[in-house]
């Protein structure tokens, strides 16, 4: 039996606990978290995992949270993906979230999950596809595997933590991290709501397509222009997201923007301290992989 195969009643227990550690997390304001010297030593930055066992193994070994009690740990994307049932029996990836709900849960303060578009998409029923497969049907199907006739009480919990999720985090006042940014932001019949980092989400506006929460996670402008405008609007030197499939488990699309992704084999991550200062000229050697020191 996987590791992280929780039963229904510990896996809604740590969806409630994890939600409410969301709302309580000090360095929350509005949607935003906000770490600097004064409540982190150091942010370990993590790319999309999509289930990933090993890869998530690996972070959780990097990160070694107990020996570093100032370190903090950011997680973003872990639906869709990694084991599968056999004969198209479903996804697993829930076990994996719950996992890191229950990181959420042990370490309140200093763990982080970020919403994401696929965690998103599973909270507005939103469709994805990818290789001729149905990802949220897979994702359901995977629930119902495990949790049987409970699956349904598993899915609300998991889905009201998900609703909990920040959107994104400020280190130090110049870094920003999200999982994308707004697409086209220099087209004016296209405004983008920023006031969504500072207030209460409205799910019938925001949420949806072509809403602000779903363009921020759903975006792929990497244009220069694009990640100036999004960087001047947040106050930010340099962006840090996911979203993006990297070969190499990085890219730099501009000059000021770094995308990290932790789903194949060459993941890599970053790792911050909160008194370094991050420009558009040194951001590129933070970046490593998520193996070794």
């Amino acid at each position: 039996m996987s590791r992280f195969l929780h039963t229904a009643e510990e896996a809604i227990y740590i969806f409630q606990r994890a939600a409410e550690a969301n709302n309580m997390t000090p360095s929350r304001s509005g949607n935003v978290l906000r770490l600097g010297p004064q409540n982190a030593g150091d942010v370990l930055l993590t790319g999309d995992l999509h289930g990933h066992e090993g890869n998530y193994n690996s972070i959780i070994q990097k990160s070694a949270l107990d020996a570093h009690p100032n370190r903090h740990l950011v997680f973003q994307e872990i639906c869709h993906g990694g084991v599968q049932l056999p004969d198209g029996g479903g996804c697993c990836s829930h076990r994996m979230l719950t996992e890191v709900a229950a990181m959420k849960v042990q370490y309140p303060d200093r763990v982080h999950h970020i919403m994401s578009n696929h965690e998103l998409a599973e909270l507005t029923k939103y469709p994805i596809q990818k290789n001729r497969q149905m990802l949220n049907i897979a994702f359901e199907n995977g629930l119902k595997h495990d949790y049987g006739i409970l699956f349904e009480s598993v899915r609300v919990a998991m889905l009201n933590y998900l609703e909990t999720c920040p959107l994104a985090l400020m280190i130090s006042d110049h870094i920003f991290f999200s999982h994308s940014i707004p697409d086209q932001l220099d087209q004016r019949d296209r405004p983008f709501d920023e006031t969504i980092f500072y207030r209460t989400l409205d799910p019938g506006s925001d949420l949806i397509r072509d809403g602000s929460v779903y363009r921020l996670v759903w975006g792929r402008d990497y244009r220069q222009v694009n990640a100036d405008i999004f960087a001047k609007m947040v106050g930010a030197e340099i962006l840090i997201c996911g979203h993006e499939p990297c070969m190499d488990g990085f890219k730099f699309p501009n000059s000021r923007q770094v995308i990290i992704d932790c789903s194949a084999n060459r993941a890599h991550c970053m790792l911050i301290p909160t008194t370094d200062r991050l420009t558009q000229w040194n951001y590129r050697t933070y970046v490593m992989p998520i193996s070794g020191k």
